[in-house]
C-alpha cells in the first residue's frame, strides 16, 4: 500500500473515476499557475493543499476580492495581496518545492460563526464485506482558522446531532442528513476497497455546503481516535476498537 496509501492526489483521482461518487467530489487539480487561477476564477474561492500532508498541516485558502486584489489565508493569518504574479509567489514561496494541489472550497455551514466539518469512520470486520458506520464526529474550526484540526486550529469536537442542532443548518433534517453522509461514506470505502483490498478502516472528512449538500473532502486510510477520546464518546470509541479487532 505505501505511499499510494497516503497520497491524497492519486485517491481523488480514482474516486472522482467513480459515476456514482463524481458528484460528491469536490473539484481538485494538481497546483499549478495555470489550474490555480482557473479554479479561483471558476469558483472565487480555493484551497491549496499539500498531496502527503494531514492534520490540516500547510493548507492555505485563496480568496478572489474583486479588482485583482487577493486573500491568502494561511494558519490563523490573513494577508492581502494586489495582482496573480505577486499572489502566485506569495503562495508559492509558502509551499516550496512539495506536491500540491487546489481545490474547489465548499462553503462550509457553521457554529458560532466558525466553519465545521465532520470525520466519519468506516469499518468492516476481517471476514466481511458489509462496511459500516461506527463514528461520527463534528469538528468545528478554531477562532480565525480555517482547518478544522482540533489540535491544529485549537477547535471544537461536538457529537453529530448536538452540532447539527447548534449550527447555521440547523433547519434542516437530522436524520435526512446523517443518511446522506452515511451513504456517501460507504460508497467511498466500497470504492477504496478496489485500490486497497485488505483495508477494512477509512476516516472520511466529510463537508456539507450551507444547504446540506454533501461533499468527501479526502479519504484517511489511518486515522487517528483522539477525535472520539477527546468528545469522552466511549461508546463510539468501543465500537471502532471492536470492529477493529474483529
Amino acid at each position: 500500500m505505501g505511499t499510494l496509501a497516503k497520497n491524497k492526489y492519486k485517491k481523488y483521482l480514482f474516486m472522482k473515476r467513480s459515476a456514482s461518487l463524481a458528484p460528491y467530489l469536490p473539484e481538485t487539480r494538481k497546483m499549478s499557475r495555470e489550474s490555480l487561477w482557473s479554479l479561483v476564477d471558476k469558483y472565487g474561492h480555493v484551497i491549496v493543499k499539500p498531496v502527503w500532508g494531514s492534520r490540516g498541516r500547510g493548507v492555505i485558502q485563496v480568496s478572489d476580492l474583486g479588482n485583482d486584489n487577493y486573500a491568502i489565508h494561511y494558519e490563523n493569518i490573513e494577508t492581502m495581496k494586489s495582482g496573480k504574479e505577486d499572489t502566485y509567489q506569495y503562495i508559492k514561496m509558502k509551499i516550496g518545492d512539495d506536491s500540491y494541489m487546489v481545490q474547489e472550497r465548499i462553503t462550509r455551514p457553521t457554529i458560532n460563526n466558525r466553519p465545521f466539518d465532520m470525520r466519519v469512520i468506516v469499518q468492516r470486520k476481517k471476514y466481511s464485506s458489509r462496511w459500516v458506520v461506527t463514528g461520527r464526529v463534528i469538528k468545528v474550526a478554531g477562532k480565525n482558522y480555517i482547518v478544522s484540526n482540533n489540535t491544529r486550529s485549537n477547535g471544537k469536537l461536538l457529537r453529530f446531532k448536538k452540532g447539527i442542532k447548534r449550527s447555521s443548518i440547523s433547519h434542516l433534517s437530522v436524520t435526512a442528513l446523517k443518511s446522506r453522509i452515511d451513504k456517501v461514506s460507504l460508497r467511498s470505502a466500497k470504492r477504496l476497497k478496489v485500490l486497497f483490498p485488505g483495508h477494512r478502516i477509512y476516516g472520511l472528512d466529510v463537508a456539507t455546503d450551507r444547504h446540506g449538500r454533501v461533499f468527501i473532502i479526502e479519504a484517511n486510510l489511518y486515522p487517528a481516535m483522539s477525535h472520539f477520546l477527546k468528545l469522552k464518546a466511549r461508546k463510539m470509541y468501543r465500537r471502532i476498537l471492536r470492529y477493529k479487532r474483529s
